[in-house]
């Protein structure tokens, strides 16, 4: 199970990080400084730097020396190149996301304060954190010291880049909010005018088919507004990235709506769609639509290149991790590597056989992004019987509202 979030422009970020000119030897001594005037200001022992790459941290300590390299999966810091703003945690103890993380969990490194900077370069990319921590927990720092540990930060980012510390650069905000509003109002113009139109169509249908295919329509049309909504607020235009929208959702409640959205199409094709299963009836805190966008890309994918019946269905496992699933009973192909469906532009055949050519599009590789973006998992599971596309989300996703 993933226990950390993935950034949806990773690749780009990546390669923004390898890129960066002054990670070299030749500042040990700047970031020698600026690691014990952080640990100095918030009176704790430690302060490090680190930059987040692939599978692994580079940690550059007081001493000005690389520590060995830790796996991203066993650090903080990969969570603080998430946010845009510092990430404080008083005490970690409380904090249920990080209770079970080896970093703060009896019989490891038993962390109790943390403070992580994201290192933001002037691009606007997250390459790593300049952090300080303490086996204690300390107060709330003041916004005094959270300012000075802002601006050591960005001298941090000056050395990386190798420009003056004086020297400002942001990225070009305004052009990105002017870009966003543009596309906003022209996405948003046609499919007004698509939602009166079926408006009045559903006022003048008689046929209870037609009926029930004009309110399909509806909802989908609703959908994408409310996507597109969510995308334009939270994506950042620059980089590439994109920001979940976290919140309470009770999941049986997605997975009925979801049920209801899709029946008309999965009846057009003629196949069969039972009423969705659910076995966690509690909250669940992750962005609903981009949970909307994953389960409708895996029912959509069922529909076009799946088998003759589907399936929907959460439960959790046994580590209390709760799984959304989506099967159906067709088959892959015996030449088709699993590793492949989650590359764009990787896709299905014939409706009971699923190929490499024709189908799966972007829809899952868009899927595992989003799910990683919640520190979750997806994989799709084949056999004889059938195919399961499967969403994996940590268990303090649950415990976080509940």
């Amino acid at each position: 199970m993933r226990s950390f979030p993935v950034p949806f422009n990773e690749e780009a970020r990546l390669k923004s990080t390898r890129e960066m000119p002054g990670l070299s030897g030749q500042n040990d001594e700047v970031f020698r400084r600026i690691s014990n005037a952080a640990k100095s200001l918030l009176g704790c022992p430690c302060a490090q730097i680190s930059i987040v790459e692939e599978a692994h941290l580079l940690y550059r300590d007081g001493t000005g020396d690389f520590l060995a390299e830790m796996v991203r999966a066993e650090t903080l810091c990969t969570h603080t190149i998430m946010s845009d703003s510092p990430l404080i945690f008083p005490d970690l103890q409380q904090e249920v996301q990080f209770q079970g993380h080896p970093m703060v969990q009896a019989g490891g490194f038993g962390l109790r304060f943390y403070i992580g900077i994201p290192l933001m370069l002037s691009s606007g990319f997250k390459v790593g954190s300049l952090c300080v921590f303490d086996t204690e927990p300390h107060p709330h720092p003041s916004e005094g010291m959270i300012g000075a540990m802002i601006e050591l930060g960005a001298a941090i980012i000056a050395t990386l880049e190798q420009v003056p510390a004086q020297r400002v650069v942001t990225p070009p905000a305004e052009a990105a909010s002017n870009f966003l509003t543009l596309v906003g109002h022209e996405l948003r113009t046609p499919l007004t005018v698509m939602k009166g139109a079926l408006s009045l169509m559903e006022g003048r249908l008689n046929d209870p088919v037609n009926l029930r295919l004009a309110q399909s329509t509806m909802r989908s049309t609703e959908h994408l507004a409310k996507l597109i909504d969510t995308i334009l607020r939270f994506s950042d235009a620059e980089t590439g990235d994109l920001h979940l929208n976290a919140q309470p959702v009770t999941l049986c409640a997605l997975m009925e709506e979801m049920h209801l959205a899709h029946s008309p199409g999965v009846d057009a094709s003629g196949k069969r769609f039972d009423p969705p299963h659910c076995a966690v009836g509690r909250a669940v805190l992750m962005d609903p639509d981009h949970m909307r966008i994953c389960i409708t890309s895996l029912l959509l994918n069922s529909i076009l290149h799946g088998g003759d019946e589907m399936r929907l269905w959460s439960e959790f496992d046994a580590d209390g991790n709760v799984l959304v699933s989506v099967h159906d009973t067709g088959t892959l192909e015996s030449h088709v590597e699993l590793a492949e469906l989650y590359k764009p532009f990787v896709v299905g055949g014939s409706l009971d056989k699923r190929g490499a050519h024709g189908g799966l599009g972007l829809g899952l590789p868009l899927t595992r992004k989003l799910v990683e973006l919640h520190s979750g998992a997806f994989e799709v599971l084949a056999d004889a019987q059938g195919t399961t596309a499967r969403i994996r989300l940590p268990k303090w996703r649950l415990e976080a509202v509940n």
